[in-house]
This record gives C-alpha cells, structure tokens and sequence, in this order.
C-alpha cells in the first residue's frame, strides 16, 4: 500500500530561529496527521528544495504553500516543481483565513495592544495585484475578529509602504501597533521591529509550541479540493470564496 503524502511547502529563512519555529510547525503537523506522511519542503534558502522532495518521493502527495498570500510568483515556483509529478497536486495557501485574524487578535493582546491603539496589518513585500488584495482580505478579517479599523503596510511593493502607513497612522495622535502577517520571524520581523511604530506583535509562528488552530488549518487546506491549482496557476473559486479566477 503506498502512503498518501502531506507536503507543507515554506519559502525558507536564513533565520535560526525562524526555520526552527517552522520545524516546530511541521513536526505539530506531522502528530496530528493520522495515516499521512508529512514531509516539508522550500523554495529558497533551505534545503530540502520542494521539486527535491518531490522528486524523491512516490505516490499521491498534497503540497500546502505555507504562504499568506497567494503571491503568483511564489506559487509559480510551487506548480513548476507539482508540474515533475502527476500523483501530486497543490492545496490553497494557508491565508488569508479567519484561523489567522482569530491568531492574530491573540497576538495583539498579548503585546498589549488596546482598543484605542491605531492598527496596521504590517507583511512582507508583496509584488502583484493578488498578494495585495489577500493582504487587504486579511486586514477585513483581522478587523472584524479585533473590532476596530485595521491598515495596511508592506515593507515593498504594490501596497501602501509600511512607513507611509506608520504616517498616516500617527495622524490619529494614538499609539501605532504593528500586527505582523509573516509566519515566523527572520528579517522581515526584525524590519518590522525597526519601523518606528510603538508596538510589534509577535508573528503567527513565534518560538514555542505551535497554535493548534494553525495545525488544524494546515490539515485542513490538505483535505480542501487538490484542482484549486489548475496546470497554468490559474486558481478556481473556493468554496465561500467570491473571488473570480485568476
């Protein structure tokens, strides 16, 4: 009998720390993840690279992207290495979800956020009109979970600059806390740090055992349709998802 395969897809870090709080992720994954391998993979930085995992591996596999946003150039490097293999197909990234926003309201309080505090949805640079608008999905979720306005910054790209929204945040003359949508830290938090801003959540993945709702949101995009990801990285509506294909 070949064993079905769990693939959990991470861009990579140069961070110590970082790669070792997603091995954490992994490893949460693999316990919960009766009568699947679960094996990860990477598109930069670390090794194993995804189409080397994928390459030496048989049978059905699902890779999760283990990205917040369905950025078409990271997820370009995921279907080229599926493309070595018929038996594997690739599941919805794992945000934007409401699993994230309930995540990081819990961040928020635990750095000490208040109601009263200006908000700014702080990520990565994101580099085309698909990341910027699951960023923005992820800001209205974080919003409706938090119960108050949410902003929007990225350190580069197509989005409003993270230091032009510390600005105009500033303007409401209250603390600026940055809630940060990375999956763990590397140098992208540590920019975050630097920003100028008040406060600095902790991200989704910080050191430490790792939230079962994010090892259940990985379980589930694994057991979620594999034909989201068509052979050209056109993806299909989800279910609930109003969103047309791309």
């Amino acid at each position: 009998m070949v064993n079905r395969a769990l693939v959990l897809c991470a861009e990579g870090s140069h961070s110590a720390e970082g790669r070792a709080n997603v091995a954490r992720l992994v490893n949460a994954v693999r316990r919960e993840a009766h009568g699947l391998d679960v094996l990860d993979g990477y598109l930069d930085v670390q090794s194993p690279a995804l189409a080397e995992v994928i390459r030496s591996t048989a049978g059905p596999r699902a890779v999760v992207p283990l990205l917040l946003t369905a950025n078409r150039a990271e997820l370009r490097g995921v279907l080229a290495a599926a493309r070595l293999d018929p038996s594997v197909s690739v599941t919805p990234p794992i945000g934007p979800d409401w699993v994230l926003a309930e995540i990081g309201v819990q961040r928020l309080v635990e750095a000490g956020a208040r109601q009263d505090d200006t908000i700014v949805l702080a990520t990565d640079a994101i580099g085309d009109a698909e990341a910027v608008e699951d960023v923005g999905q992820a800001a209205r979720l974080l919003s409706a979970v938090w119960g108050g306005r949410v902003h929007v910054g990225t350190l580069a790209g197509a989005d409003t600059g993270l230091a032009e929204a510390i600005d105009v945040a500033r303007a409401y003359q209250r603390r600026v806390v940055l809630s940060s949508y990375l999956l763990t830290v590397g140098p992208a938090h540590d920019a975050l740090q630097s920003a100028g801003a008040d406060v600095v959540t902790a991200p989704l993945v910080p050191s430490g055992p790792p939230d079962p709702r994010l090892v259940a949101l990985v379980l589930g995009r694994a057991r979620s349709r594999s034909d989201w990801m068509s052979p050209d990285g056109a993806r299909a509506p989800m279910p609930g998802n109003p969103r047309a294909v791309l």
